[in-house]
């Protein structure tokens, strides 16, 4: 967790709190330093460009005994991300959202990494005969139909998917854990809400190092210049079109938790 991240979740507990406050709190403790061995690991996502998506769904909270499902994706090099609610976790919600993925990143996807959950592969799956299921799940098949590599962590690994896990968390800790919620509608809105701020307004510590930027759009904008042709439009039509995405939802009023 960045110090950005502590940050905003002491904020819900001491509005008086400053992001200085915390970083004086790492160093007079010593853990303001990344241990060498997580550097290297670090290392090795700085390799990618934009257009490698970690996928995750995650669960929300229910309402008139009635669950439902965050499906998250979220790129590596510009830490850009959409998600969506749906009422299950299956194959064909995993195909439909992939199909707004394709239509939300502003830059071409080229893989993907999910765990092994039935809505994302087949591969897992036992036949009569005990032999893995052969048969390419819907994801496989539009992401051949799109040359897109679509890979699976490691069984029983969830770590190897870490950055999404990261960013689920983040997700509930500004709107799920942070406010109560009459109806599924109000919690839609203010998910949209969240999005928006996230890629392009709230800033990310991994990026200041990696790419000396603050927030994700900011990422975007500076990839844009490295190398426009990864993109299938310019950083300016991504940032409106997640502007409408407000626009087209009334506004929401929440209640904060009372526990």
């Amino acid at each position: 967790m960045s110090i950005d991240e502590v940050f905003e979740n002491l904020l819900i507990i001491n509005n008086a709190i400053s992001r200085s406050s915390v970083y004086r709190c790492f160093v007079k403790n010593n853990i303001n330093k990344v241990p060498i061995a997580e550097k290297e690991k670090a290392k090795k996502f700085k390799a990618y460009e934009p257009g490698y998506l970690h996928f995750d769904v995650t669960y929300m909270p229910k309402f008139n005994k009635v669950g439902s499902y965050l499906y998250v994706a979220i790129d590596r090099a510009t830490r850009s991300m959409y998600y969506k609610v749906y009422d299950n976790k299956t194959a064909e919600n995993t195909d439909a959202f992939f199909d707004e993925c394709l239509a939300f990143f502003p830059f071409y996807i080229a893989h993907i990494l999910t765990d092994n959950g039935l809505e994302f592969t087949n591969r897992l799956i036992n036949s009569k005969k005990g032999k893995l299921c052969s048969k390419p799940s819907l994801l496989d098949i539009k992401c051949k139909e799109n040359n897109i590599d679509h890979r699976c962590t490691q069984p029983s690994t969830p770590k190897t998917n870490g950055m999404v896990e990261r960013v689920n968390g983040t997700i509930k800790n500004n709107t799920i854990l942070k406010y109560k919620y009459e109806n599924k509608a109000s919690l839609e809105g203010d998910l949209v809400d969240f999005l928006v701020f996230y890629n392009l307004y709230r800033r990310h510590g991994s990026l200041r190092k990696e790419l000396n930027v603050k927030t994700p759009f900011d990422a975007i904008e500076k990839w844009y210049i490295l190398n426009p042709d990864l993109f299938i439009v310019k950083p300016i039509v991504f940032k409106n079109n997640i502007l409408n995405l407000k626009s087209n939802l009334s506004s929401f009023h929440q209640q904060p938790c009372e526990t």
